[in-house]
């Protein structure tokens, strides 16, 4: 039941994998003496679900119930040398009645990341390559492969970067790297359901990426004056979208009148080019000109005035707390206008409290790019585990739309870890604010989430973790997917067992066996719904 799209997938997913293991050959072909040294593991996986709910399709209007059957075989291949690296994870989601269409769905997820150093610690080579799902359609938030019907592509891609790092003497040390970025994004396949009605509003361009990147710094030979030049430039060239090209030219020269106090200047050029109807665009020259004092090693306070200005408070009293804050104004180059910086991390013996405010421009082809297959993290940048499968969530639903677009975004995220006894608890709470570039649609997401693991026996755990979040869609969009004033409020909770059984297979193995009960409510005027789902899994890794 192999469809012309599995067909395809299975060509790009051949490629991807020559790519990846003509990498690995070389460590063997061209330098066998570096290769001898390279200790390699290959653990093979498998994971088994079986899933009933009483909402396939996620659709209040169409609702139908039934059991969802999940088989996916994986192998994990990881080789390390004192000189390289490689890690290899691959798993083949087979999935039958995906959706209630009653079919076979094959789903390839592959994440590669290397690294070979060709001369020690000044020529390298890094590469890395995925295939994933995405969900891009938030008005309808799936977080896996087995329910709904629409909003989700797959994106394939691959990432290879040289680069030197020569070091002359005790005067300067450099950084010269260029990197090419291949991302391709399955629009017509849509989960392959021929009810998708919105699949044609859902796309995104394929896309090649150079990266360059420049760097001068001082060396030790330099006392009272440091110094650095700097260059980076991103170039993303789109089969259909606009094309776009971020630029600068950077440097700064510091002088240290001691350890207390120092002044610097800065200046530069930035060459930025995409579309926008919001003319955010502003090229030219800047210049900053300020000064530091640090009075102890604890803190210290930065400011700098010109065409681009700012404040930067440093505040770290112990190991236990660190803390930058930094305000921004800026006339030229991205995100102009004032904007804000911020990271706080506390410690005491148990806890843990994180806060992080950021703003930065970017694409969705960046976005989707960034993101891990096989350790996602979430928008508080925690590794996002699903307790049933003990696989990470597949789907962050904090998502951007699906559009050929530059975006602004301004991320807001405080965390909360405690580990107590045989309890730990988290909780987060986010803000994720966007501004689309071509048009006038922007997007603000509040959220929150928690949850509670309890082992009150050996080796079994009752896991509870409730979600909630809001999203409010203002402006037009050329996605019908999403419109004017649309939104929704999502509350999620899940509640169950997980239970590891030793095994013995001619060796010691672990199996995890994990029960899920699930209730989701999606309240929306465009696409509303509600779910309860049992899932029952049972994963080994050999």
């Amino acid at each position: 039941m192999e469809s012309m799209g599995t067909h395809k997938e299975s060509k790009v997913l051949h490629a991807i994998l020559l790519e990846s293991l003509v990498i690995t050959l070389f460590y063997g072909v061209c330098v066998p003496s570096k290769a001898l040294a390279f200790d390699w593991r290959m653990r093979p996986s498998l994971s088994m679900t079986e899933m009933f709910s009483d909402n396939l399709a996620l659709s209040d209007n169409a609702k139908k119930s039934g059991f969802v059957t999940e088989v996916a075989p994986g192998v994990s291949l990881y080789g390390s040398s004192p000189w390289s690296n490689f890690n290899l994870n691959y798993r083949l989601q087979s999935l039958y009645n995906a959706g209630g269409r009653d079919a076979i769905d094959v789903n390839h997820q592959l994440q590669m990341k290397s690294l070979y150093q060709a001369v020690r610690n000044t020529l390298f080579l890094e590469s890395s390559s995925s295939i994933s799902q995405q969900n891009v359609n938030n008005s309808v938030i799936a977080t896996d492969n087995l329910t709904g019907n629409s909003g989700s592509i797959e994106n394939r891609n691959f990432n290879i970067s040289p680069y030197w790092t020569p070091h002359f003497g005790q005067y300067a040390s450099g950084l010269l790297k260029i990197g090419y970025q291949h991302s391709t994004f399955d629009n017509a396949n849509n989960s392959g359901n021929s009810q998708d009605t919105t699949s044609s509003s859902i796309f995104i361009s394929d896309s090649e990426t150079i990266t360059k990147q420049a760097r001068l710094a001082s060396g030790s030979k330099f006392n009272k004056v440091k110094w650095n030049v700097n260059y980076s430039s991103q170039d993303q060239s789109r089969t259909t979208g606009d094309d776009v090209l971020f630029e600068q030219y950077q440097g700064e020269a510091r002088y240290f009148y001691n350890r207390k106090y120092n002044v610097f200047v800065q200046g530069g050029y930035e060459n930025n080019d995409y579309q926008t109807t919001n003319d955010n665009i502003k090229n030219g020259f800047f210049y900053t000109v300020g000064g530091q004092w640090s009075p102890s090693r604890f803190y210290s306070i930065e400011a700098g005035y010109g065409n681009n200005k700012h404040v930067t408070l440093h505040y770290s009293p112990s190991a236990n707390l660190t803390s930058t804050i930094t305000y921004r104004n800026k006339d030229v180059g991205l995100n102009t206008g004032s904007s804000w910086d911020a990271n706080l991390n506390y410690r005491v013996q148990q806890a843990r409290i994180g806060f992080n405010y950021s703003q930065e421009t970017t694409t969705v082809q960046q976005e989707l790019a960034e993101q891990s297959i096989f350790y996602l993290t979430d928008s508080f940048g925690n590794t996002v585990i699903d307790p049933v499968t003990q696989q990470p969530q597949q789907f962050i639903i904090n998502s951007p739309n699906p559009v050929d677009d530059v975006i602004i975004s301004k991320q807001a995220r405080l965390t909360f870890n405690y580990q107590s006894g045989k309890s730990s608890y988290n909780a987060a709470v986010y803000n994720t604010r966007r501004t689309y570039e071509l048009s006038s649609q922007e997007d603000n997401v509040y959220g929150a989430s928690a949850g509670w693991q309890w082992q009150f026996a050996p080796r079994l755990n009752f896991f509870l973790r409730p979600t909630w979040q809001s999203s409010d869609i203002t402006g037009s969009t050329n996605s019908v997917s999403n419109t004017s004033g649309s939104g929704y409020d999502r509350y999620d909770v899940a509640l169950g067992l997980t239970r590891s059984v030793p095994i013995n297979l001619g060796r010691p193995l672990l199996m995890n066996t994990s029960l899920e009960f699930r209730h989701i409510d999606q309240v929306s005027d465009a696409n509303g719904y509600t779910e309860n789902r049992a899932t029952a899994n049972f994963a080994v890794r050999f």
